[in-house]
């Protein structure tokens, strides 16, 4: 009985020994890493009042143009600092290439020649700067984020015969009849955003991620012109009102990694 109740004790203290042995992974450390993803959203086009006529909406008729998914990817980069054993704050910034486009026709309007009016966005990138928390336990981390948000968009009307300027309707012409239209522009605008993930500490120094992130932008002025109207370009100033979500898988390494909190 002796024997037995030695080598059981043996090995509960063995066992013991063993899971306080077992590592615990700190996430306190700065990082830098890239990041791979989908996106996807709407955009909202709408005209601005003009003294003499709308073009190719009414006013308060905004037309929505629903993206396609689209490809992003990029970098990213931070620091975290865990406390209370489970608990972490931190704050990053990332930047991501992005491919997302949005296309509809006019309902409103038609364009030279009775022709669809076409109207095209698309997302050339996305930016934002974040604070996180997270709860952590051993090789997994559940974080929420927010913050700023920036994003470069370009837009484009195809097939109208007028464009709106601060003073009226221009025909769109270079001396003779009218002719087709095709008023672009581009900008960088501002917002915030918020977003949620899962990050798992697969190796020494090295973490991998899954994120949700939406975007919101709220509504800015964007100027649109077209070169070929002569002496007097065709101009649209137009409203944007955009919303983006995207979700990313990232790699990152870890500096100054330590394997215990």
């Amino acid at each position: 009985m002796k024997p037995f109740l030695l080598a059981t004790t043996a090995t509960a203290l063995f066992l013991a020994g063993q899971a306080h042995a077992e590592p615990r992974y700190s996430w306190t450390g700065c990082y830098v890493g890239g990041h791979l993803g989908a996106g996807w959203g709407k955009s909202d086009i709408s005209e601005r009042l003009e003294p003499i006529a709308q073009v190719f909406a009414p006013l308060d008729s905004p037309i929505g143009l629903h993206s396609g998914t689209g490809f992003l990817g990029g970098a990213q980069l931070g620091c975290d600092h865990q406390f209370f054993n489970n608990w972490l704050i931190g704050g990053a910034a990332d930047f991501s290439w992005a491919n997302i486009e949005g296309r509809a026709v006019d309902p409103f309007f038609t364009g030279k020649s009775g022709g669809p009016i076409l109207l095209n966005s698309k997302t050339d990138w996305l930016a934002t700067t974040t604070a996180r928390v997270g709860y952590a336990w051993d090789r997994w981390m559940f974080y929420g984020k927010g913050g700023a948000a920036w994003t470069h968009d370009k837009v484009q009307l195809q097939n109208l015969t007028f464009g709106n300027s601060p003073g009226g309707l221009v025909v769109c012409s270079a001396g003779g009849p009218p002719i087709a239209c095709n008023p672009a522009g581009s900008k960088t605008i501002n917002g915030w955003t918020l977003g949620f993930g899962l990050e798992w500490m697969l190796a020494n120094n090295w973490s991998a991620a899954i994120e949700f992130d939406h975007y919101d932008f709220g509504t800015h002025q964007l100027n649109l012109s077209d070169p070929h109207g002569g002496a007097a370009p065709a101009t649209s100033a137009i409203n944007l009102k955009q919303r983006t979500e995207a979700v990313k898988l990232s790699l990152s390494y870890r500096f100054g990694w330590t394997g215990r909190p």
